[in-house]
């Protein structure tokens, strides 16, 4: 369901929405985890995390982007280290990206309709697609600040 914030902007989540953002180490460089949206999903073709609305049981919102990389990727990332958080606030409606250490990039698959292709990505070629525009518009807002993190901890 949608939410109109205090700005009068729709959003995906009545309580808000939440994703992971998962990295994990590699020769090459941190790799992330993001999926191509549906067509069928609110922002659908572009990339991003794995994600979506809070649900009424979710505990909080890295429960729901735990659940939410267990419905799109059928990927367990329940006890993963978390690296660190963003918040969106707009109008009174928070999206919350929790940045998730994995071990390695695991070979991963759509797991249902809302994911189109999933990709363990360099920040290199996160920085094309958000060039490129082809980055959600919210996520693309959040990548200046999750980059950093995310060189920041590889480093």
């Amino acid at each position: 369901m949608y939410a109109t914030c205090g700005h009068g902007h729709r959003h995906w989540g009545l309580a808000g929405a939440a994703g992971a953002l998962v990295v994990a180490p590699d020769s090459r460089g941190p790799r992330l985890l993001l999926t191509l949206r549906s067509a069928e999903v609110h922002h659908g073709l572009t990339w991003s995390v794995p994600g979506g609305a809070i649900d009424p049981g979710d505990v909080d919102a890295y429960g729901a982007a735990c659940r939410e990389l267990h419905e799109e990727l059928d990927y367990d990332a329940s006890g993963l280290p978390v690296l660190g958080w963003h918040r969106f606030e707009c109008g009174g409606w928070t999206y919350a990206t929790v940045l998730l250490a994995a071990p390695a990039p695991v070979p991963l698959s759509a797991h249902g309709w809302e994911t189109d292709e999933v990709c363990w990505l360099g920040v290199p070629e996160v920085d094309r697609l958000a060039a490129q525009q082809t980055l959600h518009p919210g996520f693309a807002s959040s990548w200046p600040e999750l980059r950093e993190v995310v060189l920041n901890r590889a480093a």
